[in-house]
């Protein structure tokens, strides 16, 4: 019973996923229409950012450090089915047992990264590495390095680079970062949430787009709403030639009761571009309150087909 619920949900997401893919490249192409995904599913929500600010080079910009300098811990949001973390005790399916293959080397380089310097649990640490720099961020901090690891920039607050946007992408530093190396486009993606009302909306999305492959320099700045009543909490960023696609675990505001998955894409050419750019969003409560934690598709190797959907 459990297999066969689990197999419909997938297929309901795949099936909303591909929808989102087609609807992108129409929505995008300048259709003016836009479709129900499905007869009774959810309509996709178009959305648009905020006008790009031109930025100094990130080199030449001083800066921010948050003012956090303690242990701060943010509570934990259960997701659907997740309420009851008592379980009894037995091995981690996941864990180890085995030596590492002859044919496995060692690492090339190993340095230290940026720590958890605001002392904020979790910690989400993420990075990337493209063929000249690794691209780390911790929370609400970010820091470039050289592949041998050196230190280039920071550690500096992820805000630092909506600097003179003048809007809560600038003045709020709240976390959940994503960096992305775009390999086909050779360019750099940092993005993290803006929850200036917390927990009431409007709740934002801040991306940050290179406009070179060298992170130091000057970045393209998005500020999209995603939802105006649901917060997006864990949002996780994919590479695609035809969009970048986010998911998200969204939560009611106010309450913070569960509110669904989210899914969005957002229009990548146009973004970079430097050009105001467009996003779909899609609430998928409505088809299965229980689906949570989907993570889009990201793409490191060869370009698929033209036309291949991402899928989540």
């Amino acid at each position: 019973m459990r297999s066969a619920q689990l197999r419909r949900r997938l297929v309901i997401a795949l099936a909303i996923v591909t929808v989102l893919a087609a609807l992108a490249g129409n929505v995008f192409a300048g259709t003016q229409s836009v479709p129900a995904a499905q007869d009774s599913g959810p309509r996709p929500v178009v959305g648009s950012s905020e006008p790009n600010v031109g930025a100094n080079p990130l080199k030449d910009t001083f800066p921010l450090y948050s003012k956090y300098s303690y242990l701060y811990e943010i509570p934990r949001k259960w997701l659907p089915n997740r309420t009851n973390p008592a379980q009894p005790e037995a091995p981690d399916p996941n864990l180890q047992d085995l030596p590492l293959a002859p044919n496995v080397i060692d690492p090339l380089v190993s340095f230290d990264g940026v720590n958890n310097r605001n002392g904020v649990l979790p910690p989400d640490p993420t990075g990337d590495i493209g063929p000249n720099h690794y691209v780390q961020a911790v929370n609400l901090s970010f820091a470039i390095y050289n592949r041998s690891g050196a230190l280039l920039y920071g550690p500096a607050d992820v805000n630092t680079l909506f600097a003179g946007m003048s809007g809560p992408c600038e003045t709020t530093n709240d976390g959940d970062p994503i960096v992305q190396y775009d390999h086909l486009a050779d360019r750099w993606l940092i993005s993290q949430f803006a929850l200036p009302n917390y927990p009431r909306g409007p709740f934002y999305e801040c991306i940050a787009v290179s406009q070179t492959p060298d992170p130091t320099g000057s970045w393209y700045r998005y500020q999209f709403t995603v939802s105006n009543t649901k917060m997006d909490d864990y949002p996780k960023i994919g590479v695609w030639p035809d969009g970048y696609y986010m998911s998200v675990n969204q939560f009611n505001q106010g309450t913070l009761t569960w509110g669904g998955q989210g899914v969005v894409v957002f229009e990548r050419d146009k973004m970079l571009a430097g050009q105001t750019a467009r996003m779909i969003y899609f609430d998928l409560y409505g088809v299965d309150a229980n689906l949570g934690g989907m993570l889009p598709s990201d793409l490191d190797g060869q370009v698929p087909p033209a036309g291949t959907p991402n899928y989540f």
